[in-house]
């Protein structure tokens, strides 16, 4: 599938509410809506869900200090904690549908998920809650202790994660899809972020696809180099190892970087089976477009697993300057979601 193309964009500034409506080719099916709301230094943070055009339903997410849904309690995009201490905050989740939803929750440190906190729960790596319709909820969040240093921490929320249709139209509208997440910086003893140690592109071997290629500063999963078509299920074996390629592309305006990992089942697991880490740090010149090899190993269990990797921009990118001033790059500061590949597993 191409990576979508916006044919138009209107943008409503209302107190601080912005809406953003991304209309899809005609002959999609599915409506897309990215709702942006605006934090107490005018910066955006961003929550994307299929929704019914005529209702416009989606979900919302955010961070805050205290549990008051209000913009001056809404976190900072850096926070200072000390070292050997636990990071606190409280996750707000607002299910505007009318229908109720469960939303998977988990947390991303340095681009490792880490078990974490809830409501005062022991520390576990998933956490499933469900919201009746058009409730919103805070949730108390606690990561550490924390080492010195500066970190990257993104709390992610996913829609759907019961859904394992093989149907065509669903795995379509998992796109750029179903996920809100919020981001970050979290500076222990430290006034800086990490350097990034980028791959390199032969050493990985990765393929050019030209400046032609479809995707465009996002990602996309297929199963040949540069392909332009998506790729949404495959019947595999259990136990069997399965290759497949990691898209992406920078704008032709300006360079991208970008931190990739992959959950299977919405569990983190290595980029390619086999190697160490489980993060891929890439560094692309303004137009580069490129196809990556991967490779898991496909789950024993008989039934549809869900296959999908997130695209997340400006690794360890500072978000707020030292005077407190949001810092403003080409890329934005979160997390996309790749199709969700359903793969669906037989015995050996």
């Amino acid at each position: 599938m191409k990576k979508r193309i916006i044919i138009g964009l209107v943008v409503i500034l209302l107190i601080s509410i912005i809406a953003v409506s991304i209309i899809p080719k005609p002959q999609d099916p599915f409506n897309w809506k990215m709702v942006v709301t605006v934090d107490e230094n005018n910066t955006p943070i961003k929550t994307n869900v299929t929704y019914d055009s005529k209702t416009g339903e989606s979900f919302g997410i955010g961070l805050y200090e205290t549990p008051i849904h209000s913009p001056e309690y809404s976190m900072q995009l850096t926070k200072t904690v000390h070292e050997n201490t636990s990071f606190e905050g409280y996750y707000w989740i607002s299910n505007q549908m009318y229908d109720p939803n469960d939303y998977l929750i988990f947390c991303l440190l340095d681009y490792e998920q880490v078990p974490f906190s809830l409501d005062g729960s022991p520390p576990q790596v998933l956490y499933r809650v469900d919201l009746a319709p058009l409730e919103e909820r805070f949730f108390h969040v606690k990561i550490g202790p924390l080492e010195e240093g500066g970190h990257d921490c993104e709390f992610v929320a996913l829609l759907k994660t019961e859904e394992h249709s093989l149907d065509h139209d669903f795995r379509l509208s998992t796109d750029f899809s179903y996920l809100g997440s919020k981001r970050v910086n979290l500076l222990v003893n430290s006034t800086t972020m990490p350097d990034v140690r980028y791959s390199s592109l032969r050493s990985i071997g990765a393929r050019e696809c030209g400046t032609d290629y479809v995707v465009n500063d996002g990602i996309l999963l297929t199963q040949s180099p540069c392909q332009a078509e998506g790729w949404f299920y495959e019947d595999v074996r259990a136990g069997d190892d399965l290759s497949y390629w990691i898209n992406v592309g920078a704008d032709s305006r300006y360079p991208v970087s970008v931190a990739m990992i992959t959950l299977i089942d919405y569990l983190q697991v290595p980029v390619v089976e086999d190697t160490p880490g489980n993060v891929l740090f890439l560094d692309l010149d303004a137009g580069e477009k490129v196809s990556v090899p991967a490779r898991i190993a496909v789950p024993d269990k008989e039934s549809v697993h869900e296959l999908m990797v997130l695209y997340l921009p400006a690794p360890y990118a500072r978000l707020m300057s030292d005077s407190g001033d949001p810092v403003r790059t080409n890329q934005w500061s979160w997390t996309e979601p790749s199709i969700r590949v359903g793969l669906n597993v037989t015995a050996l």
